[in-house]
C-alpha cells in the first residue's frame, strides 16, 4: 500500500556549484558533445538537473533523499520511474544553486501481479538572487507482488 502520507514532506535543502568537469562528463555519456558545455557561463545538457541533488549530496539526503528505507522490503521492487524538467532558465557552468526538495505526489495503481506505488520527488532549484532556474521532477516507482 502507497505510504500516502509521504505526499508534501520535505526533504531538505541543498547548494551546489556547478562544475564544469562533471557537466562535460555527463554530456559525454549522453553522446552529447562536451566541447558545447566549456567555460563559465556555459549551458548544461538539458537534462542535467536529474544529476544536481545526486552530485551535491552523493544521494544522501537532501534534495535527493526519497525514504529508502521504508520503501523496500520483501516483494517489493524499486524502479525508475520518468523525469521531468520545468525549465525557466538553464542552469550554466560556474553558477550557484539551491535546491529545495518535497515529495509532491503519492499515488499507486493495480495490475494483475502487483500493486504499483508512485512516489514523485520535486525540486526546485534557485539561483543566489532567488529565482527559479528549474524544477526538476523525478517518479520512482515500487512494485509491490501481490501474494
Amino acid at each position: 500500500m502507497a505510504l500516502t502520507e509521504l505526499a508534501g514532506t520535505e526533504l531538505g535543502s541543498q547548494t551546489i556549484v556547478i562544475e564544469q568537469g562533471p557537466v562535460r562528463v555527463f554530456a559525454k555519456a549522453v553522446k552529447d558533445d562536451p566541447e558545447r558545455y566549456a567555460g563559465d557561463g556555459a549551458p548544461t545538457p538539458v537534462t542535467w538537473p536529474f544529476c544536481m541533488s545526486f552530485w551535491g549530496s552523493e544521494g544522501e539526503g537532501g534534495a535527493a533523499g526519497l525514504p529508502l528505507d521504508k520503501l523496500r522490503g520483501p516483494g517489493r521492487m524499486i524502479l525508475h520511474g520518468e523525469e521531468d524538467f520545468e525549465i525557466h532558465r538553464a542552469p550554466k557552468v560556474g553558477e550557484t544553486l539551491t535546491g529545495t526538495t518535497r515529495i509532491g505526489d503519492v499515488y499507486e495503481k493495480d495490475t494483475s501481479s502487483a500493486t504499483m506505488e508512485f512516489y514523485v520527488r520535486e525540486t526546485d532549484w534557485r539561483d543566489e538572487a532567488g529565482e527559479t532556474v528549474v524544477t526538476e521532477r523525478f517518479t520512482m516507482i515500487v512494485r509491490a507482488k501481490k501474494d
